[in-house]
């Protein structure tokens, strides 16, 4: 019978660890800005909330879609210039979160072969520094530029 418990305590235990470990990082709103036929690069956004008592941070990101490559990117004041600015990691927080947004962090899929339509699906998958991995899809859609207005001419990509 004491064995029975410590299987049924030993199996609960690891289901647990399993659950924590899955639902560590939740996304949410996922999406790729839609762009011409001929686009050099496209962006994903998305919200990243981690639910961990331990910070985590999203250090790779495969796509489904055929591209070059792909690039963690923020977009900051550099010099008097606003500046895309490639990463090594896209930091969240210990239960806090990270908005990827037009401005800000995001996801570069640098030379797609073909660019998708609005509607379309593209599915990303993120590596965290913990070897963990999310997956998730995100529908294409039109979406607000990085800049508007007479800041446009004033993006710079490094």
């Amino acid at each position: 019978m004491k064995q029975f418990i410590n299987q049924i305590l030993f199996t609960l235990f690891l289901l647990t660890s399993f659950s924590a470990q899955a639902g560590e990082l939740m996304v949410s709103d996922p999406w790729v800005r839609a762009g011409p036929p001929n686009a050099p690069a496209l962006a994903a956004f998305m919200k990243l909330d981690n639910h961990s008592a331990t910070a985590l941070s999203v250090v790779e990101v495969r796509t489904s879609l055929a591209v070059d490559r792909v690039e963690l990117h923020r977009t900051q004041m550099k010099d008097g210039v606003m500046k895309m600015i490639p990463q090594e990691a896209i930091p969240v927080g210990a239960h806090s979160s990270t908005l990827l947004k037009p401005g800000s962090w995001h996801i570069m899929l640098i030379k797609p072969a073909e660019v998708p339509n609005p509607g379309d699906m593209v599915k990303l998958t993120l590596v965290l520094d913990n070897g963990s991995e999310k997956t998730v899809s995100a529908m294409v859609r039109k979406g607000m530029k990085m800049m508007s207005g007479d800041h446009d001419h004033n993006m710079k990509h490094d």
